[in-house]
């Protein structure tokens, strides 16, 4: 995908990731809210993919990968266990990105081993922040925007 469209998936998933874990949500209610976005996000895969021409292998785990942003985008907004969460769903986000670029590998496209190093570091300097600040929320949207644009 060219960057605006992957700048335009990003802005979907950051306006999705407000609906998630609200105080009196339950879980049921929140797993409808993601298996609703999953399907949101193969949509907006599959016409994305039509548009810019490519239907092909690389985006076969790209509304995966748009879940994965949405959840790391969640964190942000917990009140509790917070830090603990923001790793789990960068992690989740590296898992994804590791299997789906094993997977694409078999088909001869190679994998991105910058982006997963990034997913990997910033998940490994997560675990050392003691507070964060709505600055420092602002700053990882913008650190995870950069690594799914650009990388």
């Amino acid at each position: 995908m060219t960057p605006f469209t992957n700048a335009l998936a990003s802005l979907i998933a950051l306006g999705c990731a407000q609906f998630l874990w609200h105080k009196n949500s339950s879980m049921i209610l929140n797993g409808a809210l993601i298996a609703l976005y999953l399907v949101l996000f193969s949509v907006f895969t599959y016409f994305g993919g039509i548009f810019e021409g490519q239907v092909d292998a690389t985006l076969e785990h790209y509304p995966f990968r748009m879940l994965a942003l949405c959840l790391c985008f969640s964190t942000t907004s917990l009140k509790v266990n917070r830090r603990k969460f923001l790793v789990l769903a960068q992690l989740l986000w590296c898992w994804i990105e590791i299997f789906g670029g094993i997977s694409l590998y078999y088909r001869g496209i190679e994998i991105s081993w910058i982006k997963i190093a990034a997913l990997l570091c910033n998940a490994f300097g997560s675990l050392y922040l003691s507070k964060i600040t709505r600055e420092m929320e602002f700053c990882l949207m913008v650190l995870w925007i950069g690594i799914w644009i650009f990388f």
